[in-house]
């Protein structure tokens, strides 16, 4: 629901300019270049693939001692943080944000911003698309399911059931790429990222995720 609505609100935004340039068709050209990137490794990427799976499976060795230390971080505090962050990564505040930011854009006569509003919604649903292709085929356990790290059950469409990658850590990462790419500040480069980091780390402290899972999430978002 929250990817149909984040497209209409994108094209409602841009109005005649987004389906002049293709918006529709380039957000599927983007989910599939996304989802058949393994197709197209070459050798010169292999140390860097290697590295990154290596960094993965020391990670996935680690998912319960991470879930074990986040649980003992728990405090009242941190819950209502943890509430207010959650949102970050939530499809339909993500598209309200969109959806502000271009209709400021509009405001302002920015061209700058409203293409910002479009590559930002395009971004939201590619990497939205190939992360919920890979949530079913995966199937792993969500943690508070208490079946452990190692659960796979691929397609069984269950919410507890669909753990890797992280949803929210996707949304949040594929907003914060392009806002940080189109500015200059690093200032706004850190606290965009900053800020998807927290949704990341609010998915772990939540139980909603094993840390394998948000770092996979953060990855396909970027």
């Amino acid at each position: 629901m929250c990817l149909r609505r984040l497209l209409a609100l994108s094209l409602l935004l841009a109005g005649p300019s987004a389906a002049a340039a293709g918006f529709p068709g380039e957000v599927l050209r983007s989910a599939g270049r996304v989802i058949s990137s393994p197709a197209r490794i070459s050798k010169a990427d292999l140390p860097a693939i290697g590295a990154v799976a290596a960094g993965g499976l020391v990670l996935y060795s680690l998912d319960g001692q991470l879930r074990r230390a986040f649980h003992k971080s728990r405090s009242r505090l941190n819950d209502e943080i943890s509430e207010q962050a959650e949102k970050l990564g939530n499809g339909g505040y993500d598209a309200a944000i969109v959806a502000a930011y271009g209709g400021l854009g509009l405001l302002l006569k920015d061209a700058g911003m409203q293409d910002t509003s479009l590559l930002a919604a395009e971004s939201f649903l590619a990497a939205n698309a190939a992360g919920t292709l890979l949530k079913y085929a995966a199937g792993r356990a969500r943690p508070y399911a208490e079946d452990g790290k190692r659960r796979f059950t691929p397609f069984r469409f269950k919410s507890a059931r669909t753990s890797f990658p992280s949803g929210h850590t996707v949304s949040a990462f594929s907003l914060a790429s392009v806002f940080a790419a189109r500015s200059e500040l690093w200032a706004v480069k850190g606290l965009v990222y900053s800020l998807a980091s927290g949704v990341a780390l609010q998915r772990v402290y939540a139980d909603k995720h094993w840390a394998s899972d948000v770092v996979l999430g953060a990855g396909i978002g970027i």
